[in-house]
């Protein structure tokens, strides 16, 4: 039951795509709120137990004030006078905080080794069909059916082409380039880091090939963005997992060679179309490297236009497009969202809480590194970089991918301390044991 509800997840989450482009007649917000639903029946029906709650408790330490503050403001915002639309409302709610959920629940369902052996097995084989579907995508004509992106109230988004190649933009098994370019960044990091790690050589070898298959054909996408930070996660993956020093760091640093030399030979017009929008786009480059410093609150503040109290939770979802309500802000990062939605105090709070699950993250991080769990260790270190700056509210391929993947690294701390509880001695009748501090993993999984 837990593997069938994890694969229906995954699912639901990378294979929207093909039942927008396929399946034309079915309402688009029927595939957008599936991978919702199979959230909340995994809410109701594994409910994580009181040591997984402890331990992410302990993890975000220091931080929970925020994350109530912001709750409460996101709900207040619900009733702002500037907000046009309840739906928008209850839509940015979701958006806001139901997938903060995700990373308790799939780590209780991947409690026990072998089902996290058998998720990596699902990941493994959800990134060879997105890998092989790319590019099918990409080496069929551009004029071809299956280059739509999407079809939106009946009408077909038509995919981008490449001028200097003539090859597509492509979406791979997702609707939008996004979506593929949220795959190719997360996903990978996980199956290197968790995959060759394991004991279990099949593994080990299968994981190592659909990752080089996936880094191959990441610049499908002619995502600019997704290059860079794809790269900058597998420099940051060997150099935490030991680079040459260590079995995991070897292996990694050797599937990103065998990656980008693939990549160089086999799909030549796919690093060559990237490469020309380098070149051809300085101003959005430069727009780009300022989205990036942003990051920082005082420089957002300052540079974004936004009402002080903002104009409503959910306003700036895309929803609200197909809705056609107009509003006077324009913007399109995630951190210009928070401004608008909900102004400059909203917007702090909103900051506080992802930077507390970005030091959640260092904090997991560091017990596993410590616990010799090197793989999971990477993938932590990974996830806590990526925090500040993937979109975990307005975009929701990236927000379900990137909590899952919090999912693998909660999973793997509440492992490490249980053992470390276990291997403690137990007190004598003649050496009564002293007093301790609060250990997370101390209490039984119910």
């Amino acid at each position: 039951m837990r593997t069938a509800w994890f694969v229906t997840l995954v699912a639901m989450i990378c294979f929207e795509g093909l039942g927008r482009k396929f399946l034309p007649g079915v309402p688009t917000a029927a595939f957008y709120f599936a991978k919702d639903v199979v959230l909340i029946w995994g809410l109701l029906r594994f409910r994580p137990g009181a040591e997984i709650r402890r331990t992410s408790r302990y993890l975000y330490r220091g931080y929970q004030l925020f994350l109530v503050l912001a709750i409460v403001c996101t709900i207040l915002q619900v009733f702002n006078p500037e907000q046009k639309s309840a739906l928008l409302a209850v839509v940015g709610l979701r958006a806001y905080w139901l997938w903060w959920l995700a990373p308790m629940v799939v780590a209780h369902v991947l409690r026990d080794p072998r089902e996290r052996l058998r998720a990596i097995y699902v990941l493994i084989g959800t990134a060879a069909v997105v890998a092989l579907f790319a590019i099918l995508e990409f080496f069929i004509p551009s004029q071809s059916g299956l280059n739509v992106y999407s079809y939106v109230d009946g009408e077909a988004v038509e995919q981008v082409i490449l001028s200097n190649t003539g090859r597509a933009r492509v979406s791979s098994t997702f609707s939008f380039i996004s979506g593929f370019s949220d795959f190719t960044i997360l996903v990978p990091t996980l199956i290197l880091s968790f995959g060759l790690d394991a004991r279990d050589s099949r593994l080990r070898k299968w994981a190592f090939i659909v990752t080089g298959m996936t880094a191959a054909v990441l610049p499908m996408s002619g995502s600019r963005v997704s290059l860079l930070l794809g790269g900058g996660v597998l420099f940051l993956s060997f150099w935490s997992a030991g680079l040459f020093f260590t079995r995991v760091g070897r292996r990694i640093l050797v599937g990103s060679v065998v990656a980008a030399i693939g990549a160089v030979v086999v799909f030549p017009d796919a690093l060559e179309g990237i490469q020309s929008r380098f070149q051809n786009q300085e101003e959005t480059n430069s727009r780009y490297v300022l989205a990036a410093a942003a990051v920082l609150p005082p420089l957002a503040i300052a540079k974004v236009r936004h009402p002080p109290f903002g104009i409503g939770t959910g306003m700036l979802q895309n929803y609200r497009e197909r809705m056609k309500i107009p509003i006077d802000y324009e913007v399109e990062q995630e951190f210009e969202r928070y401004l608008v939605e909900l102004g400059t105090f909203g917007y702090l709070l909103m900051w506080l809480t992802k930077f507390g699950l970005m030091v959640a993250l260092y904090r997991a991080y560091q017990i596993l590194k410590r616990a010799g769990r090197r793989g999971a260790a990477t993938a932590s270190l990974s996830y806590a970089v990526l925090t500040l700056i993937g979109s975990l509210t307005f975009d929701h391929v990236w927000q379900s991918l990137f909590f899952i993947g919090c999912g693998f690294i909660l999973a793997e701390v509440v492992s490490v301390l249980r053992a470390q509880a276990a291997a403690r001695p137990a007190p004598t009748a003649q050496q009564p044991a002293a007093p301790q501090t609060f250990k997370p993993a101390a209490a039984a999984t119910p």
